[in-house]
């Protein structure tokens, strides 16, 4: 079921989203979070949900969503969440804009699905993964991060996903799948020690979940569907 005036979307989309939505705004009201969590929460519901459907506007949203993210993991010394953000996620999602600009579907502003690899690539990838991870270790034990070890997996976990994103393959939501399960045990952390303005955040969190393992549905999807269109194209 397609809306026009929403191209490129269907009823579930915007019901999940819709759902979404409401559930910030409504534990917002409840427990009475401050705006910086309002925005936080509902600009990365719109990140991660355009991200999910493939659409190249979830690389302006994340650029505006990780500043308002680097100010609130900064106030609560989650000093990983803040350099993650700062160092790799802007600047990747800037190399992203002009990437997936260059590779998209014009009609409907959906990104190219591209998910060969070779195993030299794999293997680099591992390497360079392997390396940061015990670099930050050492670098957020020395900040005196909250939460050191959460900290530490929820910044390494994200580094695969990222680099699969902007690459345009399909199993970046697979790897933001598994991040977003630890952000959710870092953030509750604020939660269960007695500060219910973060509940919002919890829901963005499960909410996140449910995105990226929508995501990887449409991802596969789309990607068969760009791949029999080439065929088709071909044979024509």
């Amino acid at each position: 079921m397609k809306l026009k005036s929403w191209k490129g979307y269907n009823l579930i989309d915007l019901i999940l989203l819709g759902s979404g939505v409401i559930t910030i705004l409504v534990t917002s009201i409840l427990f009475k979070s401050n705006w910086l969590i309002i925005v936080n929460s509902l600009l990365g519901i719109l990140c991660v949900f355009t991200q999910a459907k493939g659409k190249v506007a979830t690389l302006f949203i994340g650029i505006i969503w990780f500043i308002f993210y680097c100010f609130l993991s900064y106030q609560q010394k989650y000093y990983g969440e803040t350099i993650l953000h700062i160092v790799i996620m802007i600047p990747l999602y800037i190399y992203g804009i002009f990437h997936w600009w260059s590779n998209r579907e014009k009609t409907d502003n959906i990104v190219i699905v591209n998910s060969k690899m070779n195993s030299k690539e794999l293997l680099v990838l591992l390497f360079v993964w392997i390396a940061i991870s015990i670099g930050v270790f050492f670098l957020l034990k020395v900040l005196n991060t909250e939460q050191l070890w959460l900290s530490t997996i929820a910044f390494c976990s994200i580094l695969p996903g990222v680099y699969l994103l902007m690459r345009r393959n399909k199993w970046n939501q697979l790897v933001f799948l598994i991040n977003d399960v630890v952000l959710f045990l870092l953030w509750q952390v604020l939660v269960y020690n007695g500060d219910c303005s973060f509940i919002p955040i919890l829901c963005y969190q499960i909410f996140q979940i449910i995105y990226d393992a929508y995501g990887i549905y449409e991802w596969i999807r789309l990607e068969n569907k760009q791949s029999l269109e080439n065929k088709v194209k071909l044979e024509d």
